[in-house]
Order: C-alpha cells, then sequence, then structure tokens
C-alpha cells in the first residue's frame, strides 16, 4: 500500500474551519499552536525560578553539601520551580500527540502512534527524575542542616549524590535526551513527508530533525558516543523551535 493512501485528502479537514474567503483557521490548529507557545515559554520559567533561588541549573555541579545546603535555604523556591518544571514535561505528552496527528492525520497510524509512545516515555522518566527535587531531596536537606554529626552528614551527602545520579540517568538521559531526541526524530521524517493537507513547512521539519540529533547527542556519552551536546544547547534549541511551531499553528490558514 502506497505510504500515503491512509493519509486525509485535504478536502477531508476539520469541520471547525472557519471559511473566510473560501480559507480559516482550524480551531484545533490554533488549540495545539497555543499549547506550543505555552510549553515553549514554560522552558524558560524553571531557569528564572530556580536560578534566582539556588543558581542552578549550574548549581547541580557543585558538592552535595553546598546543594543540600541551598535546597533547604530556598525550599519554598525550589518547591515552586521543579513544581512548574514538572508541568512543562508533562506538556510534552499533549504537545506530540497533537502535532502527530497534525502530520499523519490519526493517532492510528503507526508513526504516529509511535511519536506519542516515546513522548509519554519521555514524560514517566522526566516526572521520576523531578519527583526527587519534590520529594526525598528536601527531606536530606533537612536532615543535614539538623545534624551536627559528621558521620550523619556524609552519609546523607553520598545519599544524595547516589540519587542524584540514579534520576539524572532516567529523567535527563532518557526523558529529556533519548526518549524526546527519537519523539522528534521520528515527527521530523514524518513533517518532512507529509503531503496535502498535512503537509509542514520544510523548515518547521528541519528544525525538528537538528532539535532531535541534538538531543540524542546529551545523551551519546552514556552509550558510550565521544562526542556530548550540552544540555542547555539541546533544550535551548528545541524551546525556541517549539515557540515558532506554536506561531505558525496559530497563524495557519487551513
Amino acid at each position: 500500500m502506497n505510504a500515503t493512501s491512509t493519509l486525509p485528502r485535504p478536502s477531508q479537514t476539520s469541520s471547525n474551519t472557519r471559511a473566510t474567503g473560501g480559507e480559516g483557521i482550524s480551531t484545533s490548529t490554533k488549540a495545539l499552536g497555543a499549547l506550543a507557545v505555552a510549553h515553549g515559554l514554560l522552558a524558560f520559567a524553571p531557569v528564572a525560578i530556580l536560578g534566582a533561588a539556588i543558581g542552578w541549573p549550574a548549581s547541580l555541579g557543585a558538592p552535595a553539601a553546598e546543594q543540600l545546603k541551598l535546597i533547604h535555604q530556598n525550599a519554598a523556591m525550589v518547591t515552586l520551580g521543579y513544581t512548574v518544571y514538572l508541568l512543562y514535561s508533562v506538556l510534552v505528552a499533549p504537545l506530540m500527540i497533537g502535532l502527530a496527528a497534525r502530520v499523519w492525520g490519526t493517532l492510528a497510524h503507526p508513526m504516529a502512534a509511535t511519536v506519542a509512545a516515546f513522548a509519554t516515555l519521555s514524560v514517566m522518566a522526566r516526572s521520576i527524575g523531578i519527583g526527587r527535587w519534590l520529594t526525598v531531596m528536601p527531606e536530606l536537606a533537612a536532615q543535614h542542616a539538623t545534624t551536627t554529626d559528621a558521620a550523619v552528614r556524609a552519609d546523607i551527602e553520598r545519599t544524595f549524590s547516589a540519587i542524584t545520579s540514579y534520576g539524572g540517568g532516567i529523567g535527563e538521559v532518557l526523558g529529556v535526551a533519548l526518549f524526546m531526541g527519537v519523539a522528534m526524530g521520528l515527527w521530523a521524517l514524518g513533517a518532512w513527508r507529509a503531503v496535502g493537507a498535512h503537509r509542514v513547512p520544510r523548515w518547521v521539519a528541519a528544525g525538528a530533525g537538528l532539535s532531535a540529533l541534538l538531543l540524542l547527542g546529551v545523551a551519546a556519552p552514556t552509550f558510550g558516543a565521544p562526542l556530548a551536546v550540552p544540555m542547555a544547547v539541546a533544550v535551548t534549541t528545541l524551546s525556541v523551535w517549539t515557540l515558532a511551531v506554536g506561531a505558525w499553528l496559530w497563524m495557519e490558514r487551513r
């Protein structure tokens, strides 16, 4: 069967389209655009909140004792910042599912379903990684601040470092980088080949492909690759792309 035969024809656009001289803007497309813009903007909120409170993300490289002190001293802002970060991460799933439906016309298409699956895996992994900052880390920080026993403090610091490595491996390497990179890469391939009513501008598809490569580059060293892409570069590129795609979807004539 022809790969494009399952795609709806251009005439099969949403019944929600408002006609204006034979053209209109799909209500569902505008909603997806608004979601993309909101998601892109939310990416910068945790940096603003946590950056002001504890110097995040640079603070993640500080010694465990210093991080624990900062978390305890700024507990409320840490909770707020990571709550916003969790919201941003959860929105990955509906955004990618909507974008998959935009390209393939239905989530029943194998590629669309695969994109949705990897986006969901990304959210699950991110949530595990972020969850540690909302649960166990503040508790460790409080215990570290209230004990004067050097041996106990050392044990807490070792526990903190171990949980950080474990949570970071799941949340950042798998969630932010690998699973999201695969989802973006598959979407970029579908967007590049989309036709008819589901056609996507080349710059949108190319930007998605670039974002996918950068995200996969973040995860690459974990699997033995000698070259690493800085997380900040990959995430910033993805956020800028998301904002641009949101603006395009909002203004798209259908």
